[in-house]
């Protein structure tokens, strides 16, 4: 049973297996039935780890990385600050890394899960951004970040906006909405609803990061689910994804 459904936009780079984990296929009792990845909400922590040695397994991953998520502008460069489970996370809201085999992941409700991929380098970024984080501006901090870090250019980039709360159904206040329409232009109105997805687009296109280059998807998502993003060599376990390959130029020195 597949356990996670892919990023095409990104994975047809052929540089990175990027997706989002599915609620089937774990072992997890209700009300986290089954594949619960998220050791914070209440689970069994055993039965999270069964599920996540399952998302290992066929994902290819290993290496995962994640923070505790704190709605705010934080970035961490996961080879600097961040360590691996189960170790004590970081309080940050987006990860970074240009380095191959790594897994980036944050974990969304009905906040937007913002993917970049600096194709040439190559590098990977992954934001969580609820109203706060958009607010503050946590999808271009994660981009200005590589580009500092990593010498990124955003001409070399593709953005993937995951599934998250529409505009269709996210109701704010009137206040609210004012202070988003004032930061990010009218795009982010839909009557009474607020676009996350406008909000970010608008905040990425201000940086510079071309508006071809930025996808979205329509989709809203169940909660407790892990979005990743991995760069590194093919082997066995990685057959179904697409990875790093011989002729990708190699990531640069730092």
């Amino acid at each position: 049973m597949k356990i996670y459904y892919p990023i095409q936009e990104l994975e047809a780079t052929g540089i990175v297996t990027a997706g989002v984990s599915l609620r089937c296929g774990g072992v997890s009792r209700s009300p986290y039935a089954s594949l619960n990845l998220a050791e914070h909400v209440g689970d069994d922590p055993n039965a999270v780890a069964a599920n996540r040695a399952l998302f290992f397994e066929q994902t290819g991953s290993a290496d995962l990385h994640y923070c505790r998520q704190i709605h705010s502008t934080e970035v961490i460069d996961v080879h600097e600050e961040a360590p691996m489970i189960p170790k004590l996370r970081p309080e940050a809201d987006a990860l970074i890394s240009a380095r191959c085999g790594v897994t980036l992941g944050i974990f969304t409700a009905d906040c937007i899960p913002v993917f970049i991929l600096d194709v040439v380098t190559p590098a990977i970024g992954i934001a969580h951004a609820g109203w706060r984080g958009t607010f503050a501006g946590i999808a271009a901090n994660a981009f200005t970040r590589m580009e500092t870090r990593f010498g990124t250019l955003a001409a070399n980039c593709q953005i993937h906006l995951g599934p998250s709360i529409q505009k269709c159904c996210y109701t704010v206040s009137t206040e609210l909405l004012d202070q988003f329409t004032e930061r990010f232009g009218s795009t982010v109105r839909n009557g009474t609803n607020l676009s996350l997805q406008a909000a970010n687009i608008n905040q990425l296109i201000e940086i510079g990061l071309p508006a071809t280059a930025i996808s979205v998807s329509p989709s809203v998502p169940p909660v407790a689910r892990i979005f990743f993003i991995h760069i590194g060599l093919r082997t066995d376990k990685q057959a179904e994804c697409s990875h790093l390959s011989d002729s990708t130029p190699k990531t640069k020195s730092l």
